[in-house]
């Protein structure tokens, strides 16, 4: 991490003492395929465990924080074409300004490049890369690794994950992750890799395969619905692009609500319900939120 980030970031720590009762809240609004912008706090209503929140709206945080978690192993082969197809479109796609990251993973993580604002950067990185060392793919332990460092960090944190969703020598179970993802305000996006091989030989795979796939796929669901993200599973590697460029849309028209929560610190998973509408006439015309689905505190 560049020393002008970490001053940065420590600044921010040491100006505002911790206020663990305030949450900053990250959404999209959507009607069909189109993104809503423009809305005021009076088009909003937050709910916690069924009961209405007061909250008030500002602007999301400028420059994020996000990081490029990458699978990066010998298993991938033969479907390595749709990681670097994802990765070359994340990074084109990369509006310049924010703070960008690339972490890859097998059995282990490696900071391939820390927090930095060139994206050029990120690609030399990348293209550097040796073949990969291990033939695991743990990546249930990479993105609870990458979840715990995100979340010692302030401000707008967003995980991109590029990989399969298959798990091999994890010590984290799906549980865990599904337990962290619950507790820490960072939104994931996933880009599935290999499901054009998957609808290619799914007909002729066994009981085992076939669950090992659609645990894979419901993995990075998870992550996602959990966080206020989302997952794809595109079939080409062209696809990529239009993802990425959904993504990074879909960044630049978060809405951010900050509220005070009175959710008792309990381990237990709180579910939030956020409704976003417009009144025209007398008549209510609602739209589709995406956010996360609560909080495990």
């Amino acid at each position: 991490m560049s020393p002008t980030l970490i001053l940065s970031l420590l600044a921010g720590l040491l100006a505002a003492p911790p206020q663990n009762n305030t949450i900053s809240l990250y959404l999209s609004v959507e009607e069909g395929d189109r993104l809503i912008g423009g809305l005021t706090e009076e088009n909003f209503r937050l709910y916690e465990d069924g009961r209405p929140v007061a909250f008030r709206l500002e602007a999301p945080e400028s420059p994020m924080l996000v990081t490029l978690l990458v699978e990066h192993s010998r298993a991938s082969w033969l479907y390595q074409n749709d990681i670097d197809a994802a990765v070359q479109a994340f990074l084109s796609a990369a509006p310049e300004g924010h703070w960008y990251s690339l972490v890859t993973f097998s059995h282990g993580n490696e900071v391939v490049k820390d927090f930095t604002r060139q994206i050029g950067e990120l690609r030399a990185a990348y293209s550097e890369l040796g073949p990969p060392l291990w033939q695991d793919i743990d990546t249930y332990d990479a993105v609870y690794e990458t979840l715990e460092k995100l979340e010692l960090l302030p401000g707008r944190r967003v995980l991109i994950f590029i990989g399969s969703g298959f798990d091999t020598l994890s010590a984290r179970t799906l549980g865990d992750v599904q337990r962290k993802i619950e507790s820490v305000n960072v939104t994931v996006f996933a880009a599935g890799a290999g499901s054009s091989l998957r609808g290619m030989y799914e007909p002729y795979l066994g009981p085992t395969a076939r669950l090992d796939l659609t645990q894979a796929e419901a993995f990075l669901n998870m992550l996602a619905r959990k966080s206020g993200g989302q997952a794809w599973f595109p079939k080409f590697e062209t696809a990529y692009r239009d993802i990425a460029r959904a993504v990074f849309l879909t960044l630049a028209n978060q809405y951010k609500l900050v509220y005070q929560t009175s959710l008792p610190r309990d381990r237990k998973f709180h579910r939030l319900r956020v409704e976003a509408f417009q009144i025209t006439d007398d008549k209510r015309r609602d739209y589709r939120v995406r956010v996360r689905e609560g909080w495990r505190r």
